[in-house]
């Protein structure tokens, strides 16, 4: 049981920071746990944030600068703004990951995919940033990237799962994991099994136009994966959130 600390003593009490005193003048205690959650949600904003302004830049990119195009216009810096965003999306994303694991029933494959994940979104991050420097064409580069891309939706499903199963995430949370970490793989999956049947046919692309569509909406979902997290496991109180599993129950 905390010690409450009197501040009507005309003694000023030495403390860590600015503790906040409920009406009787004493101090109220903050829980380690609530102080390690806090950090978290900050940098679950801050990638979630960073993947909707990325996502913004795209679209505008695409929509204004047309790269397809054999015409120049003066909106080519969309692109290189997107390039930038990223790996701050991804770098943010590093303690979130660290503090997700801290979450769940330790385990040798929550161990393991956490920390592919968490190499897996340096990997991007440098990457993008290689692309930037000019070190790096893009044909390799996009592909590098995209098989990062599903280490971390991989790590997605597989957090997800375990917090399904074990009762130690929100049933809210651990549906929309499980369903955003299963579609990069599943787009990725269906784009190539339908390109290499659309081969024979003469026009592999436009086949595999069902799979590239699901591949851009689940990349397009990803900021969301944050931002959850942010609101629904690190924005409120331990017990709150132990609270909300009971009444959920395990299915």
């Amino acid at each position: 049981m905390p010690k409450k600390i009197l501040v009507s003593t005309g003694h000023r009490p030495v403390t860590a920071g600015w503790l906040p005193t409920n009406p009787g003048g004493v101090l109220t205690t903050v829980h380690p746990s609530e102080q390690r959650i806090d950090g978290p949600r900050r940098w679950a904003w801050l990638s979630g944030i960073a993947g909707l302004v990325a996502n913004v830049l795209l679209a505008l990119f695409y929509l204004l600068a047309r790269p397809f195009s054999e015409v120049q216009n003066g909106f080519g810096w969309l692109g290189t703004a997107n390039d930038w965003v990223i790996p701050v999306q991804f770098l943010a994303m590093i303690p979130v990951a660290l503090a997700l694991r801290r979450l769940l029933p330790p385990s040798r494959l929550v161990l393991m995919s956490t920390a592919i994940a968490i190499a897996a979104m340096i990997a991007v991050a440098a990457l993008q940033l290689s692309f930037v420097a000019g070190v790096m064409d893009f044909d390799v580069e996009v592909v590098l990237v995209v098989a990062a891309f599903l280490l971390v939706y991989a790590w997605v499903l597989v957090v997800s799962s375990v917090g399904h199963r074990h009762g130690t995430l929100p049933r809210s949370v651990t549906r929309f994991g499980l369903l955003l970490g299963a579609s990069f793989p599943a787009a990725l999956l269906i784009t190539a099994a339908v390109y290499l049947v659309g081969r024979g046919f003469g026009h592999p692309l436009a086949y595999a136009i069902p799979g590239i569509v699901l591949g851009a909406m689940s990349w397009l979902a990803f900021p969301a994966w944050p931002l959850v997290l942010a609101r629904t496991v690190f924005g409120i109180k331990p017990s709150t959130v132990n609270s909300d599993r009971e009444r959920e129950g395990v299915s």
